[in-house]
């Protein structure tokens, strides 16, 4: 039996939805203007493509490979976190006293993804899709683990 160092690796494409996006500014976020959303990567921000007209989209590939325990592990540029742990982050910044700077981040856990979606993906050419709430409580934007929308991590068609 294959440990799972040698245990092939798939790849899967993964789509993070932010919605409730406001269309000019969020309230309680006072000095800041012109935020933006971006899904943090190990090379830098990328920004969202509209998925709706509250929305933006991100979609990535992920290498995927059973973890010691039997579930799904997950590696890519846009993913962190430890082996166990993985998520995504979606990075909030915005322009403050003359400069850009990033001041929230929003994390969207892997934890939940089971082999069994990773196997639909496959045999299905689809995505894995979450859906996360862009306005946290106080107003301002998400931060923090929050929860993802719609029953979770869901194979969508492409």
């Amino acid at each position: 039996m294959p440990s799972a160092r040698s245990a092939p690796k798939t790849a899967a494409r993964f789509r993070v939805v932010c919605e409730g996006i406001p269309p000019d500014r969020f309230e309680g976020c006072e000095g800041r203007h012109d935020i933006h959303v971006a899904l943090q990567t190990k090379d830098g921000h990328v920004a969202g493509t509209p998925a709706g007209p509250d929305a933006l989209a991100w979609t990535t590939e992920v290498a995927v490979k059973a973890g010691p325990d039997g579930a799904p592990d997950f590696a890519g540029t846009a993913v962190h976190g430890k082996q166990g742990e993985r998520f995504f982050y979606l990075s909030w910044s915005s322009e403050r006293y003359g400069h850009r700077e990033m001041f929230r981040r929003i994390k969207v856990h892997l934890r939940d993804v089971t082999s069994a979606q990773i196997r639909r993906v496959e045999t299905t050419d689809g995505v894995l899709e979450a859906r996360v709430h862009a306005v946290a409580k106080d107003g301002g934007p998400a931060c923090a683990s929050v929860p993802l929308l719609g029953g979770g991590w869901t194979v969508k068609p492409v």
